[in-house]
This record gives C-alpha cells, sequence and structure tokens, in this order.
C-alpha cells in the first residue's frame, strides 16, 4: 500500500514539474526537443523564485541575486582545465577583468574587450567563463572578460563607466598584455551589448588620442528603454520565458535608478510605455526607435496588443527624463551614429529586443558605418550562449557563434 502511495505521489510530482516546465514554443523555433528543455529549466529556476517570493523570503528579484551571487566561481576557472587557453585574472582601475589567451595567438595579438549580459543586475564574468573561453579559442585572439558593478547597488552610469574605464586601459596599455592596440575591438550580449554599443559611442565621439577601436560586436543587445511597445515586445512578450516585456521592464528600472522596493510597479508602468509622456512619443527620439526603420515585414505586430491600463506617471519620468534619452544609457537615442567601427549585430527571430537590434543596424548603415547583420531564424535570446551543456546548444546559436567568430577573424586579419 505504502508503494503505490509513493507511486502516486512521485507520479504526481511529476506531472507537476511538467506542466510548470512546459512552454508552447512558436512555430519556427529551431531544434524544439533541446529548446524546450532548455526552456522547461529556465521556467523551473523561475517558478522556485516564485514560491520563496509567496512565502516570504524576498522580492522575486532579490532571490535571483542571492541564487547568483551563491553560485560565484572562486580561484581557478573551469576553461583553464582546457590547457589550450591561458586564463588569468587582474584587477584594472579597481575592476576585475579575466584575462583568456590562446597558446597559438600571436605574440601581439588582436583583442577583444567583453562585456557580459544579464540586465546589469544579473551573471558574472565568471558565469561566462565557457562562452568567452571558446570565444577566445575559436577565434585566436585575446578575450577581457569585465566584471563590472551590477545595478541597483550601482545603477547608471557605473557599470558604463567601469567598461569604459577597462576599455581605454588596454588602448593605452594593450602591448603590456601583449595585445596588439590597433586591433582592439568591444563586444557583449544584451545588456552587456548594450555596455559595448555605449562604449564605441563615447570613445568614437571623444578626443583622447587613444587608437580607435577595431570592431564591435553586439549580441541582442538592449538598445533603448523608450518603446516598450514594439512589435517584437508585443509577439514575443510572455511567450519565451528568458526575456519578456516585464522582465525587460525591471531591468530597465533597476539600472535607471529607480527604487529596488517598487520594481513590479516600475516594470508594470514601463511595459505599458507610461513612462514617457505623451509628446515625447512625436518627438525627435520617437524617430530614432520608429518602425520605420525596420524591414516592412516586420513593421506592423502579427498579435494585438494588450489595452494600455496604466495612467502616464509624471514622477516617474522626472526620476528617468535626463537618462532615458542619454546614449550612454540608450545608444538608440544617439542622433549621430557616424564614424563607429565596423559592427556585427545578432538579432533573434523570437526576441523582445529583436526589432531595436535591427532598427539600430538600419540606422548605422545609413550613417555609412559597416555593419554584418546576422538574424538568427529560429533563434531566441541567449541562443548564443555557452552556459548549459552542449547538447542543449540549438543549431541557431551554433550558427550565430560560428558567424561573430568569422567576423572577427575577418576583421582582425585586415
Amino acid at each position: 500500500m505504502l508503494l503505490k502511495v509513493l507511486v502516486v505521489i512521485l507520479s504526481v510530482l511529476v506531472a507537476g514539474i511538467a506542466i510548470i516546465c512546459y512552454t508552447p514554443l512558436p512555430t519556427g523555433i529551431h531544434d524544439p526537443v533541446r529548446t524546450e528543455l532548455f526552456m522547461g529549466l529556465m521556467k523551473l529556476v523561475t517558478f522556485v523564485m516564485k514560491i520563496r517570493k509567496f512565502f516570504g523570503y524576498g522580492s522575486f528579484l532579490n532571490n535571483v541575486k542571492i541564487l547568483q551571487n551563491s553560485i560565484k566561481l572562486e580561484g581557478v576557472l573551469p576553461s583553464a582545465k582546457h590547457g589550450d587557453v591561458q586564463v588569468t585574472r587582474e584587477v584594472i582601475e579597481n575592476v576585475p577583468v579575466i584575462i583568456y589567451r590562446p597558446n597559438t595567438a600571436s605574440v601581439v595579438s588582436p583583442a577583444m574587450v567583453y562585456f557580459h549580459g544579464g540586465g546589469w543586475v544579473l551573471m558574472t564574468a565568471d558565469d561566462y567563463d565557457s562562452t568567452t573561453y571558446h570565444f577566445a579559442k575559436e577565434t585566436n585572439i585575446v578575450v577581457i572578460s569585465v566584471d563590472y558593478r551590477r545595478a541597483p547597488q550601482f545603477p547608471f552610469p557605473v557599470p558604463v563607466q567601469d567598461c569604459l574605464v577597462v576599455t581605454r586601459y588596454f588602448l593605452k596599455n594593450g602591448l603590456q598584455f601583449g595585445i596588439d592596440v590597433s586591433k582592439i575591438g568591444v563586444g557583449g550580449d544584451s545588456a552587456g551589448g548594450n555596455l559595448a554599443a555605449a562604449v564605441a559611442l563615447a570613445l568614437t565621439r571623444e578626443k583622447s588620442g587613444l587608437p580607435s577601436l577595431k570592431f564591435q560586436v553586439l549580441l541582442f543587445p538592449v538598445l533603448q528603454a523608450f518603446d516598450l511597445r514594439l512589435p517584437s515586445y508585443v509577439d514575443m512578450n510572455d511567450s519565451m520565458p528568458i526575456l519578456t516585456t516585464r522582465i525587460m521592464a525591471a531591468y530597465n528600472s533597476l539600472y535607471l535608478g529607480l527604487e529596488e522596493d517598487n520594481t513590479e510597479y516600475y516594470s508594470w508602468l514601463m511595459s505599458e510605455n507610461q513612462h514617457i509622456p505623451p509628446e515625447m512619443r512625436t518627438s525627435k527620439f520617437a524617430d530614432f526607435v520608429s518602425v520605420k526603420n525596420l524591414p516592412k515585414m516586420f513593421r506592423t505586430a502579427n498579435r494585438t496588443a494588450t489595452e494600455i491600463t496604466a495612467s502616464y506617471d509624471q514622477d516617474v519620468y522626472n526620476k528617468i527624463k535626463d537618462i532615458i534619452v542619454d546614449p550612454l544609457f540608450s545608444p538608440l537615442m544617439s542622433p549621430d551614429l557616424t564614424g563607429l567601427p565596423t559592427t556585427f549585430i545578432h538579432a533573434c527571430e523570437f526576441d523582445v529586443l529583436r526589432d531595436e537590434a535591427m532598427i539600430y543596424s538600419k540606422r548605422l548603415q545609413d550613417a555609412g558605418v559597416k555593419v554584418k547583420f546576422h538574424f538568427g531564424h529560429g533563434g531566441y535570446h541567449a541562443d548564443i550562449l555557452r552556459m548549459a551543456p552542449d547538447f542543449l546548444w540549438s543549431e541557431s546559436g551554433r550558427v550565430a557563434f560560428s558567424a561573430v567568430c568569422n567576423f572577427i577573424t575577418s576583421v582582425v586579419q585586415k
């Protein structure tokens, strides 16, 4: 009898976990089985965080941060054990970095300064060890992974300042590390893509006498917080659990420096586009993120947008009005994109950030910047990263990763 009860309990648990982890995937996703498994893991973690919140163990984001910090690696990184890439830790101007130098790299090697994703809130350079190791290995150049300070303790502009300090340092002193300062680029994914774009903008505009950046790699980058009702936000919202509109809005609010205790309210308000006054919707800033910069097939959402239920909040706008249009926060708000380095942009088909990546690509090309745009057919946010076991790595991620490495290799050879 006891055995039967245990079997029933186990069956219920398995069924419950399956229901919790199941994600109805959009038509067109590559490798649906692998993607379903990956999404299931993501949803299970999210569910555990929600349970903790329900029982009073802090907000969802606080619980995620606790989990994040608890798994930070110490000492020798896993990638160093492969033996084909030298992996060292350094502190540059008080900012920790991890340097990856392939054993077969040239004595004076090109380099990429890389900024990790995580909504400016989560993740560390340690967590990206596998991704940055593989970038170094496949391109045979030095990769410098920056462990910048994160929101909410260090909101904008602290993270981008950390990234600028490190990049400037290597542009000036790279030869001491066996780096060719004339062939240094920047790269990043998601929030890290935002930081890479901001660093490239800042260094292109300032007259420092430092060598120019050779390239920038922007992987599904966050490029604006002005309009969270672009077609990709409407179509992909809540359909892919890795990054929904509400989650992106929450990260934006924390990076903006808004009070952490009210993140849920700010997230809701921004996802309803009520953090910006109506007159801003017809300003020059609206033109910078206009759907007119999208290919015609993407200018209209396939789904009907939910009705806006929030009212415009003047107090919130007063707190963020100077930051929200600052190009170092929202690179798409820059009126001038001329002179930027050769650029690689990867946009995922099933990602809320898809449209802003496409808009930035179009505006860069209009400004005369050389752009290699990679549209990740069947791809989803973060598909390129080498964090999960290889058997969960989707075909779209493999194709995109190969495209990035080919781009970097071709650019630094010139």
